[in-house]
């Protein structure tokens, strides 16, 4: 089944939020961390990451209980592509047959639109 997932999000608020190092490590995958934390615009890369994670809830929260901020993130291909990736936790408990992540940002906001194609039989709560 074909399901899509988008936010939207204030750059500013998380820009506060990523001063402190418990909500870095509790929302963000170690490879996020690096990458954006190098970034002159940090806060811009944080925030199209945290808006790709909502809408990547939006979609897993409707076939998984249990799902951590850090079972998704983004890496970048050469080209600056990003893709989504997905923890262990979570191809044990659905099929992801294919998965798509765009995002965008300006200096205020920062948005992400997922889709994920997950294997029909796996309609079930987890």
């Amino acid at each position: 089944m074909l399901e899509t997932g988008i936010d939207i999000i204030e750059v500013k608020r998380i820009e506060k939020s990523i001063e402190n190092p418990v909500f870095v490590k509790k929302y963000f995958h170690p490879v996020e961390i690096e990458y954006s934390k190098h970034s002159a615009q940090a806060a811009q890369h944080f925030a199209v990451r945290f808006a790709a994670k909502e809408a990547v809830r939006k979609v897993l929260l409707s076939y998984i209980d249990n799902l951590s901020w850090r079972d998704s993130w983004i890496e970048n291909d050469a080209n600056g592509k990003p893709y989504l990736h997905f923890s262990e936790e979570v191809h044990k408990k659905i099929k992801i047959q294919y998965s798509s992540v765009s995002v965008s940002h300006t200096n205020q906001t920062a948005i992400a639109i997922v889709i994920i194609d997950i294997d029909g039989d796996a309609n079930s709560r987890q």
